[in-house]
């Protein structure tokens, strides 16, 4: 029995093993499918986060180029095209060879921005910062390479969205509000919870509009039920990276507190909240990313593009007709 159960467990953890081989160098297209009265016109979007520096292909040209296959009307980043923690050791090295830091180069996001010089060839590009790209404007010491990023990613033709409302697909003609989140860092502690508040979200965003598809853009997915009670319609997140590995049934095994089988892994998730005394079912996307920082894990768990359809009512209920006739 025991020698069985040994030979089990080698075969489970090769099993593993070849996975986080294979799906670290690899991502897959999920799409999304969602429909309000609220929209008026048909939006195909791309929504990619945590792609941490890592490249597919020369210059991302696997992942440029499949996203330019979807077709998108725009794509929308939802943070941590960086690591933060090879940007502090290169300012480390610098300090401690007497460099000053005025001036650092574009290396440490040279993967990051190979891919936002193609897409924005491509189609429109929206970027909310995530938690490794705040920590840059956090530190002192690294706001240097805070200026380089911004500045890099506005020359690449990205449309930073920090913490603004924008209406980018036809203006009003399409009914969708995007909307950018950035919330500060005390929301990415370790091992706790910081409680947001309604008040303190609306300090950083204002009052939703309510008569507009509201898509928020936020890298952490932990507070979804605020942003709906708040009044998105649909919030894009990232940051948990799938949950590194994935299980049957179970889904993601580790959060980003750390904490074991996070209640938001990867996926589509809803809730109902009320808002000015009215209910509405708010939907979460949450990509489980394409790239991988200080625990390079990745098993039963790809890269993801994930492709947003926003389709009118009306349109979706004569599509549903047709399917049925």
């Amino acid at each position: 029995m025991i020698v069985l159960i040994i030979k089990i467990l080698a075969v489970l953890i090769a099993v593993m093993i070849i996975s986080m081989i294979i799906d670290n160098r690899r991502f897959v297209v999920r799409t999304y499918r969602l429909r309000s009265s609220r929209i008026k016109k048909r939006l195909k979007l791309v929504y990619i986060a945590d792609l941490h520096e890592k490249a597919y292909g020369e210059n991302n040209e696997k992942l440029a180029e499949k996203i330019k296959e979807l077709s998108p009307d725009a794509v929308i980043v939802g943070g941590d095209l960086i690591v933060y923690g090879k940007v502090n050791s290169l300012y480390r090295k610098s300090a401690g060879n007497g460099q000053a830091a005025s001036d650092p180069g574009t290396d440490w996001m040279k993967n990051s921005l190979s891919l936002m010089r193609r897409l924005t060839q491509i189609c429109p590009v929206y970027f909310a910062e995530g938690n490794h790209e705040l920590r840059l404007e956090y530190f002192e010491e690294l706001r240097a390479y805070d200026d380089i990023f911004n500045e890099e990613m506005e020359k690449a033709g990205v449309r930073m969205l920090h913490n603004r409302a924008v209406c980018p697909f036809g203006g009003e003609d399409s009914g969708i509000l995007l909307q950018g989140l950035e919330l500060p860092m005390k929301y990415y502690r370790k091992f706790k919870k910081t409680r947001l508040s309604d008040e303190e979200l609306r300090e950083l965003i204002g009052e939703a509009d309510r008569s507009a598809y509201t898509v928020l853009v936020s890298h952490i997915p932990v507070y979804f039920p605020t942003y709906a009670e708040w009044g998105a319609d649909l919030c894009l997140c990232g940051h948990v990276h799938g949950g590194l590995m994935r299980l049957p049934v179970i889904g993601g095994v580790m959060g980003t507190r750390p904490n074991l089988f996070p209640r938001y892994s990867c996926g589509q998730y809803f809730y109902c909240a009320r808002t000015d005394g009215k209910k509405h079912l708010s939907s979460m996307v949450l990509t489980c990313g394409l790239g991988m920082h200080t625990l390079p894990i990745r098993i039963f768990n790809p890269g993801e593009i994930s492709l947003v359809e926003l389709i009118p009512a009306d349109e979706a209920e004569q599509e549903e007709k047709n399917g049925t006739e």
